[in-house]
């Protein structure tokens, strides 16, 4: 008989080796920023801004999509979470550019 909690909580996607390496190097990048730390987190890993979580970053586990960045708007009517879908990792204007708008939105917070 399956436990009642563990049939209800979301099948987290698993993240090839290459894509661990990608959010592994945007994730060193992260840390360089000023007032940033992380730690993991249900399989992927939670970047800081002090004591405010700014993105989630894919490393063994996604949320919904291996390809997808999670980050918090500074708006909590826009919701808790966005996603940001990555479609080409030679491209990394918009991955950080939204980064890097959360982690001034949590500056704020």
């Amino acid at each position: 008989m399956k436990n009642d909690k563990a049939s209800k909580r979301p099948a987290l996607p698993h993240v090839s080796l290459e894509l661990r390496r990608f959010y592994g190097l945007l994730g060193e990048e992260l840390l360089r920023w000023p007032e940033v730390w992380s730690r993991p987190m249900f399989g992927l890993r939670a970047y800081y801004r002090g004591e405010q979580v700014f993105a989630l970053i894919p490393d063994k586990r996604a949320l919904e999509s291996v390809t997808a960045i999670a980050f918090k708007p500074a708006d909590p009517a826009q919701g808790k979470w966005k996603y940001f879908e990555i479609e080409d990792p030679g491209d990394l204007t918009g991955v950080m550019a939204c980064l890097n708008r959360a982690w001034t939105d949590a500056g704020d917070r």
